[in-house]
């Protein structure tokens, strides 16, 4: 007997007795039961996966702590641990005990990061299960599943009930405040997590609350100059080209400078300050770059004219609140100029070109003119239409256009980073008689920043102008 008067069990016998399938379950058992407490060890020897010191550390914060976030830079394998972590989450539970709920600000995002990282460690590791884009299923039971914001009917969320719950934030600067509240309804019991991961792109934002001082979540921050690229940490070689570079680091501080909101966010990996005189806040940027709106209304071009060797001619297509920039030069002549811009009305059979007409803009205005083609010429340093508010016609054009972001109805291509990161650069001032002045190219790049030549053609796409510039012009098209 034993000491609290139950039965003795003599170990060896019991397993001199077992069978092979007795003894492969039981291996199972314990592995299972070792892995639970070591996610790093689970990567290595099932998916066979390497996961560098912050990864790590991100790892065992899930294990330790019911809330975890990452603030990081851009290409730190951020996302490829949040994704190992879901497959270890499901694969080290016992089935129907484990789900996994993940998110991002769009549907490209939840299919095309961090569920196609989850599917590499799936098929890596031999989990059970069948995938597909973004669902898990076993025995046709669903155990995981991905979904953008607006795909979430909330209240659904009360059906999820298991054991032990892991919910992934991926991106998580965009993610609505009203998800993570919903979030937070699925991790009421002790053994459930939630992970928010993401570049620090708003300051205002809950990803940004839940990362200040005593918040109760753990926070983990990962700076470039943190990624074994920067320090003497011994990683695979392998591993190395998928991690940020001190190439692009060096790309992003001769474009960017070192005090640029996108350098703060997207290489320090901390939350820029939302300081009084930014014009267009980078998370209102980023926000346009991630919505998809419908490109309807009739199509106009915006074009700002080049005037010195490194700055951009640009051609800004507009069609209602979609914007993109569909043509970009450097050392044109005004002639060829003109040329393009031509052949882009005709392209995109747009109703009219506004085209910046000082100094060599001029020029294209007035070609254009000749050849009898919808064109209006815009001046940035002309009266503006409200004189209390605004210094010139290029302070109520930008003004304007802030607006748009700032209200969600703008929709610009995700793939432009040099529009962004022109966007989130300018700045704005008051004159002398209170009056609303957008600093110049020139104090611009006195700041070490380049001439925002994508931004003036975005800005002069969406600027009103005096209808009897341009008789051919229908008064619909302005608002």
């Amino acid at each position: 007997m034993s000491r609290r008067g139950g039965p003795t069990y003599d170990a060896a016998a019991v397993l001199a007795g077992a069978t092979d399938r007795d003894l492969s379950v039981l291996a199972q058992i314990l592995r299972r039961a070792s892995y639970l407490r070591d996610p790093i060890a689970w990567m290595s020897e099932c998916p066979g996966a390497f996961a560098w010191s912050k990864q790590a550390e991100i790892a065992y914060s899930v294990l330790d702590h019911r809330h975890t976030a990452v603030r990081s830079c851009h290409d730190s394998g951020k996302s490829f641990i949040a994704a190992h972590l879901a497959c270890w989450w499901i694969a080290t539970h016992e089935p129907g005990e484990a789900f996994v709920v993940t998110s991002a600000p769009t549907m490209s995002q939840v299919r095309s990061i961090l569920w196609r990282e989850i599917h590499k460690a799936h098929a890596a590791g031999g989990l059970i299960g069948e995938l597909n884009q973004t669902e898990w299923l076993v025995d046709g039971n669903l155990v995981a599943f991905g979904r953008k914001p607006s795909d979430y009917d909330l209240a659904a969320f009360e059906g999820i009930h298991a054991r032990y719950v892991l919910v992934i934030l991926d991106e998580a600067s965009g993610i609505a405040e009203s998800l993570w509240t919903a979030a937070e309804t699925l991790i009421t019991n002790e053994g459930s997590r939630l992970l928010a991961i993401g570049n620090p792109d708003d300051p205002t934002g809950p990803f940004a609350k839940v990362c200040r001082p005593n918040s109760g979540w753990n926070v983990i921050a990962i700076s470039a100059f943190d990624t074994p690229n920067f320090t003497d940490e011994e990683v695979p070689e392998t591993l190395r080209p998928l991690l940020v570079s001190g190439t692009w680091v060096e790309e992003r501080r001769a474009r960017w400078g070192e005090g640029s909101p996108l350098w703060t966010a997207k290489v320090l990996g901390q939350f820029p300050d939302r300081s009084d005189d930014s014009l267009i806040p980078l998370s209102w940027v980023e926000r346009a770059r991630e919505r998809t709106l419908p490109a309807d209304g009739e199509a106009m071009l915006g074009v700002d004219v080049a005037r010195w060797g490194s700055s951009e001619t640009v051609i800004v297509l507009r069609r209602g609140p979609v914007a993109r920039c569909v043509h970009t030069s450097t050392g044109h002549d005004t002639m060829r100029t003109t040329g393009e811009v031509a052949r882009a009305l005709r392209t995109y059979r747009a109703v009219i070109a506004k085209v910046d007409d000082v100094g060599v803009g001029g020029g294209v205005v007035d070609r254009l003119r000749e050849q009898r083609l919808p064109v209006v010429g815009l001046n940035g340093a002309a009266r503006p239409r409200d004189r209390q508010r605004f210094a010139n016609a290029r302070a109520e054009g930008f003004w304007g256009l802030r607006e748009r972001f700032e209200r969600g109805d703008i929709d610009i291509d995700p793939d432009d980073e040099p529009l962004a990161e022109q966007l989130s650069c300018i700045q704005y001032r008051l004159d002398s008689a209170g009056r609303i002045q957008i600093e110049s190219k020139e104090e611009m790049r006195s700041r070490g920043i380049a001439s925002p030549d994508r931004a003036d053609g975005v800005m002069i796409v969406y600027a009103e102008v005096e209808l009897r510039q341009h008789p051919r012009v229908s008064t619909a098209i302005f608002r």
